[in-house]
């Protein structure tokens, strides 16, 4: 009897193969068994971070993120703007893309416990305007995030800033 096996694994290709026969008498044959391994071509690992380049989303950047990609900082700056009365939050980072379209919430700062305000989406230069009430304090975060093929983005968070009564 033979009973042939084919698991695959990623790019890897592992067939294993067990051949028996049923005993004779009192005398028992032997059991063989081979082992194969066979690597798919195009299946590298470029940067040597340890994840197949078909499933790195940075090929050439060694990182130990789940995605491949480094993680790129950020900052968050919120400053009042009192000729327009408003405030004004820009997101930098090294990574131009981390900056461009950063998910953005607006907090209230409270006794007990800080109050949402609003959730937005920076411009394309990491910017947003927010008309907000006097005399209150305010911070912003911004969500972590994932640029394809470039970076994964750090979460931010702006400093406090009192906004005045008139």
């Amino acid at each position: 009897m033979a009973r042939f096996r084919m698991l695959v694994r990623g790019a890897a290709v592992l067939l294993a193969a067990s051949v028996s026969t049923a005993t004779t008498g009192a005398l028992p044959v032997p059991h063989a068994a081979a082992v194969v391994s066979v690597v798919v071509a195009g299946d590298g690992d470029t940067d040597g971070d340890g994840l197949p380049d078909t499933g790195d989303g940075c090929p050439t950047v060694a990182s130990t993120n789940p995605t491949g990609c480094p993680t790129a900082p950020r900052r968050a700056a919120l400053t009042w703007l009192g000729g327009a009365a408003r405030l004004q939050v820009q997101v930098t980072s090294p990574v131009t893309s981390c900056a461009a379209r950063a998910r953005l919430v607006l907090w209230r700062v409270r006794a007990d416990r800080d109050v949402k305000l609003a959730g937005v989406i920076a411009s394309r230069h990491g910017r947003h305007r927010f008309r907000v009430p006097r005399g209150a304090t305010y911070y912003v975060t911004v969500a972590p995030s994932y640029s394809s093929g470039e970076a994964e983005c750090a979460k931010a968070v702006s400093r406090r800033v009192r906004v005045p009564r008139s």
